[in-house]
C-alpha cells in the first residue's frame, strides 16, 4: 500500500493543473448552486469522475487522472455511486431518526422525568449510530470497488459478498480507512488555514480544491486495494511491496518444474 503516492499522484501528470482547476470549478459551482439543488449535479458528475480515477489505478492506466471528457457518463456513475451509498447508509438513518423525533416529543412534554428519559434516548442514538457508522465507513472501500466493477447499482449491494471481503481484507481496509480520516482533516485544515491566509477570499478556491485533493485521495487508495478483488488479497499487497506475484504462484513453480523435465524429441531419419 503506498500512501505517499494517494497524496502525491496527481503531480505526475502534465496536465494536472488544467484538470485539478476544472474539477475545482466543478465543485465551486456545485456549492454555489447547492442552495436551490442543482448544485448536487456536480458532486456526482466528481463522484463519477473518481471512479474512473480508481479504475485507472486498479487497471495500471497512466496518467491516472481521465480526462473531463465523459460528463454524462460521469453523472450517470456519480449518481449511481451516491444510491449506493445511500442505500448502505439506510440503516443509520432508520435508527437515529425515529429515535429523535421520539425524545424531541417526550423532551416537549415536560417534567423532570420525561427530560431525563429524552436525553436518555438521545445517548442511546448516538452510541448505536456510531458503532452503525463505523461499520459504515469500513465498508466503503469494498462498495466502491465491487460498484467500479461493472458500474452498476447491484453490484455495490452485494452485501454477502461485500461482508466477506471487507472481512477478508480488514486489516488493509483499516488502513485505508484511517489514512482518509486523518488525510482528510489534514487537507482541509490547511485548505482553510491557506484560504484565510488570501484574505478570506481565497476560500472560495481553497475549500472546493480541498474537496477535490480528498477525493483524488480517497479513489486512488480505493484504486490500490481494488487488485484484491481478483486477486484474492496478495495482488494489492505486492503493489505496495514491490513482490512478484507470478513468479511465486504454484503455476509459476510448476511452469519451472515443466521446463526442467522438458527433454526435447527426438528426430529419427
Amino acid at each position: 500500500m503506498d500512501i505517499g503516492r494517494a497524496l502525491t499522484f496527481f503531480t505526475e501528470d502534465e496536465r494536472w493543473i488544467e484538470k485539478t482547476a476544472i474539477g475545482t470549478g466543478v465543485l465551486l459551482l456545485s456549492t454555489l448552486l447547492s442552495a436551490i439543488l442543482v448544485g448536487v449535479v456536480g458532486f456526482f458528475i466528481v463522484m463519477g469522475y473518481g471512479v474512473r480515477l480508481m479504475q485507472n489505478v486498479r487497471d495500471g492506466v497512466n496518467p491516472v487522472l481521465p480526462e473531463w471528457d465523459q460528463w454524462g457518463d460521469d453523472l450517470s456513475r456519480g449518481f449511481k455511486l451516491f444510491v449506493v451509498q445511500f442505500v448502505w447508509a439506510l440503516p443509520i438513518i432508520l435508527i437515529i431518526a425515529p429515535v429523535m423525533i421520539v425524545s424531541i416529543i417526550v423532551g416537549n412534554a415536560g417534567g423532570g422525568d420525561a427530560e431525563g428519559f429524552a436525553v436518555l434516548l438521545s445517548l442511546c442514538a448516538t452510541c448505536i449510530s456510531f458503532i452503525v457508522g463505523i461499520a459504515y465507513t469500513l465498508i466503503q472501500p469494498a462498495v466502491t470497488i465491487f460498484f467500479a466493477e461493472n458500474e452498476q447499482i447491484s453490484d455495490g449491494l452485494q452485501i454477502a459478498r461485500i461482508w466477506d471481503w471487507t472481512r477478508a481484507h480488514i486489516g488493509e481496509v483499516v488502513i485505508v480507512t484511517i489514512v482518509y480520516l486523518v488525510g482528510s482533516m489534514i487537507i482541509a485544515t490547511v485548505g482553510s488555514i491557506a484560504g484565510v491566509i488570501l484574505c478570506v477570499i481565497g476560500l472560495v478556491v481553497t475549500i472546493p480544491l480541498s474537496q477535490l485533493v480528498i477525493y483524488y485521495m480517497q479513489f486512488h487508495l480505493y484504486g490500490q486495494l481494488a487488485p484484491a478483488v481478483a486477486g484474492g488479497g496478495s495482488a494489492s499487497m505486492g503493489m505496495g511491496m514491490g513482490i512478484d506475484n507470478a513468479s511465486h504462484s504454484p503455476a509459476a513453480s510448476d511452469a519451472s518444474e515443466d521446463e526442467d523435465d522438458f527433454t526435447p524429441p527426438q528426430i529419427i531419419s
